[in-house]
């Protein structure tokens, strides 16, 4: 799963916004946050946070909106959006490798201004874009 969500982030930023990112360590500071499921219909589920600094979030804007001048329920869209398309082609790899497994992906859901050291993650990747550091992982369920 990791080296489906690592594709599908470097997919996201280098290929379609066009954007560098590096892999990162650390994050720290005023994060915007989005979680968004997968399901499978054999009874895997993953759980899937986004945590964004507003500095990544501008970058990300620059490329996907000329002339923005953002109020705070943009940057929860933004993050939202963020969400579908890193997460929602990570799916989409998921479901072209032919597994036996189908997945379906959920409804984002916006957290806000979150402090990410609150949700214990089973494995996430920290990137920076122009050394503004986000970072993606999830937790995994079995039903």
């Amino acid at each position: 799963m990791l080296k489906i969500l690592e594709y599908s982030i470097t997919h996201f930023c280098e290929h379609i916004l066009r954007l560098r990112i590096e892999k990162a360590e650390n994050i720290g500071g005023e994060l915007y946050g989005a979680s968004i499921p997968i399901e499978g219909n054999k009874g895997n589920e993953y759980d899937f946070y986004l945590f964004f600094p507003k500095e990544a979030l501008k970058k990300i804007a620059d490329v996907l909106i000329n002339d923005h001048k953002f109020k705070e329920d943009d940057w929860c869209d933004l993050t939202k959006e963020c969400a579908n398309q890193i997460i929602g082609y990570a799916k989409n790899l998921l479901n072209d490798a032919k597994g036996e497994d189908e997945y379906k992906l959920g409804i984002p859901e916006y957290l806000g201004r979150i402090d990410f050291s609150t949700i214990k993650l089973d494995e996430s990747l920290t990137y920076s874009i122009e050394k503004h550091s986000f970072r993606i992982g999830f937790k995994k369920y079995e039903r």
